[in-house]
């Protein structure tokens, strides 16, 4: 699945196409920002997104929609219960509700939707090696194999004094991330909290204070201040919320084996020559039409695909057995 930087972008240039009608646009204000009083208009913030990363969002947009009619007409589009596996997925990481504010549950839902049919053509059109299913099983244990795990959303800031105040808004009703937003160090986060999986078990790495907080502090709520550092080091301060908690798991391949497969067929679809001579012949038969006057020569980029990198990886044949 793409990334999070292109698709918030993406919604963004989408409001910027239909607010040029008049049409107001979910979530983007009339104006957006005050500097001294003085607002920046709706208009202006759109056009400057769309001018700096508008084409190649709607290249994207694009690509995915030949992608879902490539499925379809190979009879491998993606299901619900396939689209709803993948959300339960990113649930299941914790990456879900940032995913959710980025891009919108349903641009969201149209992305996951756009992966699982590419994943759905190249187990179709490529083949997956036991080598290869196990190498993206041994790049991806530590979702299967850990301790009991709390995932925690992090202030931190050197200066305690600061974090009491910080704490102080917190119990009041102020919004963590609003919070943390103001409060968290530039030095560890630009923007909003930390979030981290803690290992109860085996915290390896992980400050002896944080995972006791980790632990201490119960699902939703809110730790009190935290002093933490390495020995002849700085001290920093942090207050944790718990956001996730999960078991201990110990999951070998065979149990997880359709979830390795669909990452394996995503990485198929993206390095596999074979699929991407028969995905560039989807991109150049494309009718495709832009109504954005500055991105109308995005048409040729799809008749004139770049031709699969020397560097992409063979077809995989599976290994001949030794004669008995």
């Amino acid at each position: 699945m793409r990334r999070a930087a292109l698709v918030v972008a993406g919604i963004a240039v989408v409001a910027m196409a239909i607010s040029g009608c008049g049409t107001k646009v979910p979530g983007v204000p009339g104006t957006v920002a005050r500097v001294n009083g003085k607002g920046i208009s709706a208009s202006t913030y759109l056009d400057q997104v769309s001018r700096r990363v508008g084409q190649d969002v709607l290249r994207n947009l694009i690509e995915q929609q030949i992608i879902v009619q490539w499925a379809d007409e190979e009879k491998t589009p993606a299901t619900k219960e396939q689209v709803q596996k993948q959300i339960d997925i990113l649930k299941r990481d914790g990456a879900y509700d940032d995913q959710v504010k980025m891009m919108g549950e349903d641009n969201l839902k149209s992305e996951i939707e756009a992966a699982q049919a590419r994943i759905n053509l190249a187990r179709k059109f490529t083949k997956i090696a036991p080598q290869q299913l196990q190498q993206v099983y041994d790049s991806m244990k530590q979702r299967y194999i850990h301790g009991k795990r709390k995932q925690i959303l992090a202030i931190i800031n050197p200066d305690s004094i600061k974090l009491e105040e910080a704490l102080k808004k917190i119990k009041e009703g102020k919004d963590f991330d609003e919070v943390a937003a103001e409060y968290t160090d530039r030095r560890f986060s630009m923007r909003g909290p930390i979030k981290v999986w803690v290992d109860l078990d085996q915290p390896a790495g992980m400050p002896a204070a944080i995972v006791k907080a980790a632990k201490d502090t119960k699902m939703g709520e809110v730790s009190d201040v935290v002093s933490f550092g390495q020995p002849n080091g700085p001290t920093q301060s942090a207050i944790l919320k718990v956001a996730q908690e999960q078991p201990k798991e110990n999951k070998a391949l065979k149990d997880v084996k359709p979830e390795v497969e669909s990452m394996a067929a995503l990485q198929n679809s993206q390095m596999d020559p074979v699929f991407a001579r028969k995905l560039n012949s989807q991109l150049k038969a494309a009718k495709v039409e832009v109504d954005i006057k500055e991105f109308k020569d995005l048409v040729y980029s799809f008749k004139n695909p770049p031709e699969p990198s020397p560097m992409m990886m063979p077809q995989r044949q599976a290994a001949p057995r030794p004669n008995k």
